[in-house]
C-alpha cells in the first residue's frame, strides 16, 4: 500500500477556490530563441495560382485567380411577368370600382383594356408570364367601360324623368333644395 506524498501544508488545507489565480512574474526573463533581429522566412506568393494536382478530372484554373468550379450549369434567367399585363389588370379593376362615379370609371377601364391587348401580344412574342393578367385586364377594362356607359345612361334617364328638374329649367329659378 502506498501513501500519498506529504503535503507542504502542515494542516493539509485545500487552496481557496475563490481566490484569484496567481499572476506570473512580469519581470521574469523571457525565453530567447535565435536572433531577435532575424527576418522571418518568406512564404509563397499569396496571389499565385494554386498548384495543379494533375488529377485527370480536376478543374483547371484559368487566369491568376482561377474560376470556381460549379458542378451544375445554370440556365438562362426566366423572363418575368409583363408589366403591361399587371397595369392592365389593375386599371381594369379600378375602372370597375369607379363605374358608378358619374363616368369616371370609363377612362381607367378603356386604358386597361388597351394595355391588355398590347400586353397579350407582347406575352405571345417574348414568352413572358402574365397572359392571364392580360386577359383579366381586357375583360375588366371593357366591363368597366360598359358598366360606366350603362350607369351614365341610367343617370341621364333619371334626371330627365325628374319633374322638378323640368320645372326649375322652365321657371329659370336658381334655388335649390339646400336653401
Amino acid at each position: 500500500m502506498s501513501y500519498p506524498p506529504p503535503s507542504p501544508d502542515p494542516f493539509n488545507q485545500q487552496p481557496d477556490p475563490y481566490a484569484p489565480p496567481p499572476t506570473p512574474n512580469p519581470y521574469a526573463p523571457q525565453p530567447v530563441s535565435g536572433d531577435p533581429y532575424a527576418v522571418p522566412p518568406v512564404s509563397a506568393d499569396p496571389y499565385a495560382a494554386p498548384a495543379v494536382s494533375g488529377a485527370p478530372y480536376s478543374p483547371q484554373p484559368t487566369g491568376a485567380y482561377g474560376v470556381p468550379y460549379t458542378p451544375y450549369a445554370t440556365g438562362p434567367a426566366a423572363p418575368g411577368t409583363n408589366g403591361m399585363a399587371i397595369a392592365s389588370m389593375v386599371l381594369g379593376i379600378v375602372g370597375v370600382l369607379l363605374c358608378c362615379c358619374y363616368g369616371i370609371g370609363a377612362l381607367p377601364g378603356l386604358i386597361g383594356a388597351i394595355l391588355g391587348h398590347i400586353s397579350l401580344k407582347q406575352v405571345k412574342q417574348t414568352g413572358q408570364q402574365g397572359r392571364g393578367m392580360a386577359i383579366a385586364g381586357i375583360a375588366t377594362g371593357w366591363s368597366a367601360v360598359a358598366l360606366t356607359a350603362i350607369m351614365v345612361v341610367l343617370l341621364i334617364i333619371g334626371v330627365l324623368n325628374d319633374p322638378n328638374f323640368w320645372n326649375e329649367i322652365q321657371s329659370g329659378s336658381s334655388s335649390s333644395d339646400w336653401d
